[in-house]
C-alpha cells in the first residue's frame, strides 16, 4: 500500500470520526433541518411568484380578448354606418356637379 493509501485511509477515519460525533451532538440533526427549512422557504417563494407570472398573464389575455371584441364591434357599426354616409356623400357630390 503507497502511501497516499495510507493518508486516504487515515483521512477517511478522520472524517468519519468527526461526522460521527456531529452526529451524536446533533449537530447534523439541526444542520439538516436548517437546510431543509430554507430549501422550503425558498420553495414556497417560488411557487408564489410563478402564481403571480400566470396571473399576470391570464390578466393580459382577458384585455386582449376585451380589446379585440371592442375592436369588432367598432368596426361592425362603421360599416353599417359607411353605407349611409356614402349614399349621403354621394347624392352631395352628384348636386354640386350639377350645379357646376
Amino acid at each position: 500500500m503507497s502511501v497516499h493509501h495510507a493518508l486516504f485511509a487515515l483521512g477517511g477515519a478522520a472524517l468519519a470520526g468527526t461526522v460521527a460525533g456531529l452526529a451524536q451532538k446533533g449537530i447534523l440533526h439541526k444542520g439538516a433541518v436548517a437546510v431543509t427549512s430554507g430549501v422550503m422557504a425558498c420553495s414556497d417563494a417560488i411557487t408564489t411568484e410563478t402564481q403571480n407570472i400566470i396571473d399576470d398573464a391570464n390578466d393580459c389575455r382577458a384585455e386582449a380578448r376585451r380589446q379585440a371584441k371592442i375592436n369588432a364591434a367598432v368596426q361592425e357599426r362603421l360599416a353599417a354606418l359607411e353605407e349611409g354616409i356614402r349614399a349621403e356623400e354621394t347624392e352631395r357630390i352628384d348636386a354640386l356637379g350639377a350645379e357646376a
